[in-house]
């Protein structure tokens, strides 16, 4: 058995059979003898197909990884969603000089958005301390790693959930 662990290299046999002559019993082809060293070459054969197929077995798991990490991260860049809330803090919500916003910045676990600012987001309130005085819902900013929400309302607080879709990412 040590000859096989030290070649890796496999050389297929051509198998013969044994043929005599049925008449006198003489043999007129002598086959290929079934001793140590065929039988080893057989042997080596095995060791290398199961080497080559722990190597592509590890080979594939590899692939496999790499490729729900991607999908993974298409998924995080395609469709993320999340909560913000809006305060105004100032005493007159009808005489100000810009109007109350929050800045959104996407999860850690997400990846930076590759066509920004080419993504849409769809924003829905969740809550507000006056939902008749919310006013307008504006998303500006949009850069790779987040955006603004601005409220043109006079409302103290507003939440929203906001959704970014992008279909562009591939």
């Amino acid at each position: 058995m040590s000859e096989i662990h030290r070649t890796r290299t496999y050389e297929p046999t051509v198998w013969e059979d044994r043929v005599l002559d049925e008449a006198t019993g003489q043999v007129i082809v002598e086959g290929t003898p079934v001793d140590e060293e065929n039988m080893n070459n057989i042997e080596a054969g095995i060791l290398v197909a199961h080497y080559d197929i722990g190597l592509l077995a590890a080979f594939l798991a590899q692939q496999t990884r790499m490729n729900a990490t991607e999908i993974e991260k298409y998924k995080k860049q395609r469709l993320l969603q999340g909560q913000a809330t809006i305060t105004y803090s100032g005493n007159d919500p009808y005489f100000r000089s810009a109007d109350p916003y929050v800045l959104v910045s996407f999860p850690a676990d997400s990846y930076p958005q590759l066509n920004a600012p080419n993504y849409d987001v769809h924003v829905s309130i969740i809550d507000a301390s006056d939902i008749g005085a919310v006013g307008e819902l504006i998303v500006y900013d949009k850069t790779q790693n987040g955006f603004k929400i601005r409220m043109t309302g006079s409302a103290k607080t507003v939440t929203v959930m906001w959704t970014v879709i992008n279909p562009k990412v591939q």
